[in-house]
C-alpha cells in the first residue's frame, strides 16, 4: 500500500511512490496518526546540558578515542533522540567520507533503527529511520547517528514504542506511519475494510531507476486497484498486491458508484522485501541499498481480497 501524494515520494524514508494523474492526499483530520501515539509513550527526559561532544556538527573525535557504554538498541525497535541537534551522517563514522544530512534531529523524535551497532571514532553508531509526525511531510535523513557522548550521556535511548491499535479499517492505515506499522506489527497480517477502485491512469514517467522486484515498490506504479476509504471521497492509496493473489473476479470502476466493498488481508515486511534492490541503466539510484530494503518491508502487501 502506497499513499498517493501530490509529490514524487509517499514515505519519509524513500522516494519510490510515483504520481498518479489525479493525486489527493488523506487529510490530517482523517484519524489520529500513529506518529501522536509514539509522542505519547513513556517520556524521555531530554539531558539538561549540552553533550559535551557536537550532536549537531557530528560527534568530536579525541585525539584517543574510548567508548563509553551507551545503549543497547534492537534493530526493528524504536527509539527517542533524547538531546537537541543531533546530526546524521552518511557513514557510521566522523571523516570527510561520512557526508552530514539535514535537517538535525532533535527530542523527542522516535527513530527505527535500521542497523547497528557499528564503533567508529570512539563512539557507538545505529542507522535510523526518523519516524514522522503527523500531517508533516518534511523528509528527515535516513542515516548513522552516534549513540550517546564518549561520557556515556546518551543522544538515543530505548523506548516504548507506543503503537496503535490494529488498523480496522483503510483510513486508520493510511494514517499509520509505515515504519512504525513496521516496528509495531511486523510480518502479522492483518485485516481492513476498503473499496476498490480503477484507476484512471498512471503515471508514465521513467524517471531512470527504479525497485526490483517492481510489482512490490516502483517509481513508475502500475497499480491493479485504487483503495479508497469505506466511508468517505479523498482518501486513495495504491494497491501492492502479493502476485499469487487472484483478483481476476473484482472488476470496480472509475466511478465511486461503481467501487466494490472488501475486505483486505495484509502484511508488513513481506518475504520478497529483504530482496529489494535498486536498478538502473544510466541513472544513479539515489537511495542506499538499506533504504529500499526498508521501503519495501515498511510497505503494507495485500495477500487476500474478499467481497463484503
Amino acid at each position: 500500500m502506497k499513499r498517493i501524494t501530490a509529490g514524487a515520494t509517499a514515505l519519509l524514508l524513500i522516494a519510490i511512490a510515483g504520481c498518479s494523474s489525479q493525486p489527493t492526499s488523506p487529510p490530517s483530520s482523517a484519524s489520529p496518526s500513529a506518529s501522536a501515539s509514539v509522542a505519547a509513550a513513556s517520556p524521555v527526559a531530554v539531558p539538561s546540558s549540552s553533550p559535551s561532544g557536537d550532536p549537531s556538527g557530528g560527534p568530536v573525535p579525541s585525539s584517543a578515542p574510548s567508548v563509553r557504554p551507551s545503549p543497547d538498541l534492537a534493530i526493528d525497535s524504536v527509539a527517542a533522540v533524547v538531546t537537541n541537534d543531533l546530526r546524521v551522517r552518511s557513514k557510521p563514522e566522523v571523516s570527510d567520507a561520512s557526508k552530514k544530512l539535514e535537517p538535525l534531529l532533535d527530542a523527542p523524535r522516535h527513530v527505527f533503527i535500521v542497523d547497528g551497532p557499528v564503533t567508529a571514532s570512539g563512539y557507538v553508531w545505529y542507522e535510523v529511520a526518523p519516524i514522522r509526525d503527523a500531517g508533516v511531510t518534511v523528509e528527515l535523513p535516513f542515516g548513522w547517528v552516534a549513540a550517546a557522548d564518549k561520557d556515556g550521556t546518551p543522544w538515543l535511548a530505548p523506548t516504548a514504542a507506543g503503537c496503535p491499535a490494529t488498523p480496522r479499517t483503510v483510513d486508520s492505515l493510511f494514517a499509520l506511519d509505515t515504519v512504525l506499522g513496521l516496528a509495531c506489527f511486523g510480518a502479522t497480517p492483518f485485516s481492513v475494510t476498503a473499496r476498490l477502485a480503477q484507476p484512471e491512469a498512471t503515471c508514465g514517467i521513467d524517471i531512470g531507476w527504479s525497485v526490483d522486484p517492481d510489482w512490490l515498490s516502483s517509481t513508475c506504479p502500475q497499480p491493479k486497484f485504487l483503495l479508497e476509504s469505506p466511508t468517505a471521497l479523498g482518501l486513495s492509496a495504491y494497491s501492492i498486491i502479493d502476485p499469487s493473489v487472484n483478483v481476476a473476479s473484482f472488476r470496480p470502476g472509475v466511478d465511486p458508484a461503481d467501487w466494490l466493498n472488501v475486505r483486505l488481508t495484509g502484511r508488513f515486511d513481506h518475504r520478497a522485501a529483504r530482496t529489494c534492490r535498486g536498478v538502473s541503466s544510466d541513472t544513479p539510484v539515489p537511495l542506499s541499498d538499506d533504504q529500499i530494503v526498508l521501503g519495501c518491508r515498511a510497505t503494507w502487501v495485500i495477500t487476500r481480497i474478499t467481497s463484503r
